[in-house]
């Protein structure tokens, strides 16, 4: 899984700026250290490494005053485009922003990302500056959301916690929330105290549970994502626990490893949809999960 982080190291920082240039400078015969402004000493600084080491994408946050932040020099490597490496970073930003009470996010986009900034919620307002005679940029915005201010589909996940809480009331005494969903992840977390043992840890069935309800969200999730309705039931499931739960549980599915297709609902009047559910206690991977849901046409 790719994991969002800061530059540290001397060797971090060389990458990170060599990617910022060669992606937003260099094509346009710019020189290296154009990819620098005043502000990299007052600015958040985010970037996405691979295991050996190389850096698949940079972005950059800073804030213009007390309550708009701006977010500057996304890039992310040609090679490693369309594994939502732009969403992670862009996700991170946005909770920096937020939990710092911004009320606003500004950015300029090049026309060819004009979409994917869309899709995240931001709203074109103006036409800006042309860079190196040939580049438009425009002016994009984004007010801060409602909480927790970084869902893909808020109202979508606000139907899926009502839901939780009226249909599965236990969801509700066992504090189990969505958490985020994300283009690439969906995640839900749930209060240590009204789940812990004799041990000051979290009780193993409550472990399932909560797991069972992230398997079971990100399925109404895709189902929606693909315009279909249906009935879902957890058909079958296995789980391994590695660890006890002592301080944050947590539950994250990667969108991309699920499987299924609802195209069967039509046909067969019931599809199947396999969710991998990893189990975490903070950034500690503690259990996995597995369930077989299947969904049945209304």
């Amino acid at each position: 899984m790719f994991q969002v982080s800061t530059p540290q190291s001397s060797d971090d920082w060389q990458a990170y700026y060599q990617l910022r240039w060669q992606v937003l400078r260099a094509p346009w015969d710019q020189p290296r250290g154009s990819e620098q402004d005043d502000l990299e000493q007052e600015s958040e600084h985010r970037f996405i490494k691979n295991k050996a080491g190389e850096v698949l994408a940079v972005a950059r946050l800073h804030f213009n005053n007390g309550q708009q932040a701006q977010v500057r020099y996304m890039a992310v490597a040609e090679e490693h485009r369309g594994q939502h490496l732009g969403s992670r970073l862009l996700h991170e930003l946005e909770k920096i922003a937020w939990t710092q009470n911004a009320g606003e996010l500004v950015l300029f986009a090049r026309e060819r990302a004009l979409e994917f900034y869309k899709r995240h919620g931001y709203e074109l307002k103006e036409k800006a500056h042309l860079a190196y005679g040939d580049v438009q940029h425009w002016r994009m915005v984004k007010q801060r959301p409602s909480e927790p201010g970084w869902f893909r589909h808020p109202d979508w996940t606000q139907v899926l916690q009502n839901t939780w809480r009226e249909s599965i009331p236990i969801s509700d005494k066992m504090g189990i929330k969505v958490e985020s969903y994300t283009d690439w992840q969906f995640s839900v977390v749930a209060d240590l105290d009204a789940n812990i043992n004799v041990h000051n840890t979290m009780f193993a069935g409550s472990v399932y549970s909560m797991a069972t309800l992230a398997g079971w969200g990100a399925t109404y999730l895709a189902l929606r994502e693909a315009g279909k309705e249906g009935d879902i039931v957890l058909a079958d499931a296995n789980i391994k626990y590695l660890k006890p739960i002592k301080s944050l549980p947590r539950a994250h599915v990667d969108q991309q490893a699920c499987e299924g297709c609802f195209e069967q609902l039509e046909s067969d009047g019931k599809a199947s949809y396999k969710v991998p559910v990893q189990i975490f206690d903070g950034d500690t991977l503690v259990g996995e999960f597995e369930g077989r849901f299947v969904v049945v046409a209304k």
